[in-house]
């Protein structure tokens, strides 16, 4: 301690002080000091001394214990019981595009399961050898480096086999890596399973135990036993669940039961809901110690080990902490277990997903190729709310599903339907498909599923993604005609990509078929699903090279007897004579026929087309941002002809709205996917609807199709907030508007879910309105529209400035 001058001061009891008196005091503190600094160097030397001679000490302890430890931990080459392949789905709404391939578990002792690491060369390696069926999840195995505890030399017996296998204790937050160089699987050489214990199940009744977990801590899911089996088995009366998915989807071949071969009633807490402790805590712990400590407790419960009499194990955790956790979910491929985090369980798209990973179906990506992008099925990115489970899987992956003995859509006339074309071209496959989801209808030789046959093990299948009962909730292409491309010939697990899908009259080539010069064509030459008790259907012809000059056909089609044009023009009115085909038909569209077709508009022709303001009647605004990217489906044909957009504050600001055919969801970032059709500077005021002007390109929606718009305002705009993604926000006669996301960035960082809060303006045909009262409302809008811009002229006039106004306009069609 330095005595200080104030406490000299202080001592002698001394106010202010003459100089003489301060400057001795001066030297009586300098002198202090000094002696202090003295006696301390004095005691340090010795505490250096001591100190030193501890730390010699200390690291030859040091250096001791470790050789000891090396003694006892070496590291070893093993093989590993099975190699668990695992897929996760990221959570709902991810705004980084983050893509989840496939990890992978070694298996080494009963209830332990390590991940494997590798460099990212091998791990890649390891993901093509299950894409190609060389490694088997839950089958194959592979030698791998383990770091174990030793004992006078040997690894500790942790099981009765005799074998000396690693300790449990030392394992939990471990991992195991690959040996340097190319990954060799091991494969049993007469074909038997090397690790027998599990085999997946297409059909009949599946047990599944559903594992509510509590941390140390006290932490666990919200939602009692009762809540949870409700959720999952319906047995409260929850009408849209997992059990009634895999139900429905299968026509009762495939169901998830809380009904077991063996008695345990008593320890559960609901039925199908077992309820567990363990001893380590979700927040500090990693997965496989989460895992192996949950499976213990179980086990331990129940008498048995796992999966026992079950075909499935669900559990469900309170959270993930930690690096690594943006998944909702992830699944044993072709194994047993899921495990979900949050309340991600309560969703029944994503515990279908899951359990479809445990009977060994991959992901399904959309036409951008990534991982789980399609839409149109569960393998993608599913449904995502507790009220949306009306989704079954695509034609690639009911392919799958049906190639057993007895499996899904197998047992009828014709419902799986592999079709050869041949090498040699001229060949041709004409037929009524019908959606899965109206199966139990089928009549006649009608396929759910038609497969391409490649010759290489990379087909194609074709499917009609009929939106009713089972499939209602369908996201994308709804009774349209879908394309899909999957390895493995179909048969096993591999990833599936949508190629395309169709509307009636709509085509899509596969060039060079079959490693050939000639192309394979498929073509939707009919949809109806205005078929009263009967099936709807899709009429599709797939062409294989050039088509013979007469083919025979035993479907009523509106088409010539003699064969439908080279490329079907889709149109509601059959062309009578007419020379070659062209573009258009040589007689149409007609004024006055009261259809407004894509080449009329109200200014060419007003007794066909009307202007309809779809407002959304949401109430004021309560949110800003500045871009909003949501979805329209078409009741009836329409084109889109401008909108309004309320700013978020007054002046110019550069408006640019973008166009996609289709849903928006896999290409929320994807810019090159969507068409600019706005792009000017638009006099905005805060908290006022504006009308941008007419659009530089119209719009068109089919009957039955959707597109997605993305409107951005670089100045910001305004919109009203909600609570799901892709929820029916408004609807009127024509058009039926989804909630989207908001953007703060073009194509980039998704803020939140939104809804359009302003009005989107249309053409729609006037034999379907009451005309009268549609063009009334039309005139007062424009005559409403037309006084706010010249208001807004002559602000911006005596404010000096040089916005630009955009006034609403009709814009005229070039025939």
């Amino acid at each position: 301690m330095i005595l200080r001058l104030s406490t000299i001061l202080a001592a002698t009891g001394l106010g202010l002080l003459s100089p003489s008196i301060l400057v001795g005091a001066r030297q009586l503190q300098r002198s202090t000091t000094l002696d202090r600094e003295k006696q301390k160097l004095d005691g340090e030397d010795l505490s250096s001394t001591i100190s030193s001679n501890s730390r010699l000490l200390l690291h030859r302890r040091k250096k001791a214990q470790q050789k000891k430890e090396l003694s006892r931990r070496k590291l070893q080459s093993s093989q590993c019981k099975s190699i668990i392949a695992i897929d996760s789905i990221s959570e709902a709404m991810s705004d980084d595009g983050e893509e989840n391939d496939e990890d992978f578990l070694c298996e080494l002792v009963h209830g332990v399961t390590l991940p494997i690491q590798g460099t990212k060369e091998q791990i890649s390696q390891m993901r093509a050898l299950l894409h190609d069926g060389t490694l088997v999840s839950n089958e194959s195995t592979l030698e791998v480096l383990q770091e174990v505890e030793m004992i006078d030399g040997m690894a500790v017996d942790d099981d009765d086999s005799g074998e000396q296998q690693p300790a449990f204790s030392s394992l939990m937050q471990g991992s195991v890596s690959l040996p340097p160089g190319d990954v060799n699987v091991i494969n049993s050489s007469d074909g038997r399973k090397l690790n027998a214990g599990y085999k997946v199940q297409f059909e009949g009744k599946s047990p599944v135990l559903v594992v509510k977990i509590t941390d140390r801590d006290g932490l666990a899911v919200e939602g009692n036993a009762d809540y949870i089996s409700d959720k999952v088995f319906g047995t409260s009366g929850d009408d849209i669940n997992p059990a009634k998915g895999f139900k429905d989807c299968s026509f009762g071949k495939f169901e998830l039961t809380n009904e077991y071969s063996v008695d345990i009633d008593d320890k559960l807490s609901a039925p199908g809901v077992l309820e567990v402790d363990i001893n380590i805590s979700f927040e500090s712990s990693s997965q496989s110690a989460i895992r192996s400590a949950t499976q213990q407790a179980v086990e331990t419960k129940l008498g048995f080990d796992l999966p026992g009499p079950f075909q499935q194990v669900m559990f469900l955790t309170e959270n993930c902490y930690g690096n690594n956790c943006g998944w909702a979910a992830y699944a044993y491929i072709s194994g047993w277990l899921s495990l979900y985090k949050k309340d991600n369980y309560i969703k029944p798209g994503v515990v279908l997903h899951e359990i479809g990973h445990n009977m060994g179906l991959a992901h399904s990506g959309g036409t951008d190729r990534r991982t789980y992008s399609d839409h149109t099925g569960l393998m993608g990115n599913p449904l995502w709310g507790d009220d949306k489970g009306k989704m079954c899987f695509n034609a690639a992956k009911n392919f799958q599903l049906a190639v057993g003995n007895n499996a899904w859509y197998n047992d009828g006339p014709g419902e799986i339907l592999t079709w050869d074309s041949g090498e040699e071209g001229g060949t041709v496959l004409d037929t009524e498909m019908v959606g899965i989801a109206e199966f139990d209808k089928i009549t006649d030789n009608n396929p759910v599923v038609i497969k391409l046959e490649t010759g290489g093990s990379l087909d194609y299948f074709v499917g009609f993604n009929r939106a009713t009962g089972a499939t209602s909730q369908n996201r994308l292409a709804s009774d349209l005609v879908t394309i899909y491309e999957m390895g493995n010939n179909g048969l096993s697990y591999s990833n599936s990509f949508l190629n395309a899908y169709l509307a009636e009259g709509e085509s899509h080539t596969i060039s060079e078929w079959r490693g050939t010069k000639q192309d394979l064509t498929i073509t939707v030459l009919e949809i109806n699903t205005n078929t009263g008790d009967a099936p709807g259907y899709a009429h599709v012809k797939i062409v294989f090279g050039d088509e013979p000059t007469s083919v025979p056909t035993n479907l009523p089609t509106a088409e010539p007897t003699t064969g439908p044009p080279t490329t079907p023009q889709p149109t509601a009115n059959p062309v009578v004579s007419t020379p070659p085909p062209t573009a258009n038909p040589v007689e149409g569209p007609f004024c006055g026929d009261g259809i407004c077709d894509a080449q009329e508009s109200p200014d060419d022709c007003d007794s066909d087309c009307i202007i309809v303001d779809f407002k959304t009647n949401n109430g004021k605004s309560n949110a800003k941002t500045n871009g909003l990217m949501f979805s329209l489906d078409a009741k009836e044909a329409v084109t889109l002809s401008s909108l309004d957009v309320e700013g978020k504050k007054d002046g110019a600001s550069q408006v640019t709205v973008y166009a996609l055919q289709g849903d928006y969801e896999g290409n929320e970032f994807n810019e090159g996917a969507w068409e600019r059709v706005f792009d000017h500077s638009v006099s905005l005021q805060q908290n006022v609807a504006t009308n941008i002007g007419q659009f530089d390109k119209e719009v068109a929606i089919a009957a039955g199709e959707r597109v997605s718009l993305f409107v951005f305002s670089k100045n910001g705009l305004r919109m009203s907030t909600n609570t799901g993604s892709l929820r029916k926000a408004h609807e009127d006669n024509s058009l039926v508007m989804y909630d989207g996301l908001a953007f703060k960035k073009e194509f980039n960082k998704v803020e939140q879910n939104g809804q359009w809060s302003t009005s989107v303006k249309y053409y729609a045909s006037s034999k379907n309105k009451n005309v009268e009262e549609m063009r009334i409302s039309s005139m007062e809008e424009e005559e409403t529209a037309s006084v706010e811009v010249e208001e807004k002229r002559r602000s911006s006039r005596s404010r000096g400035d040089d916005e630009v106004v955009t006034a609403v306009k009709h814009h005229h069609h070039t025939k």
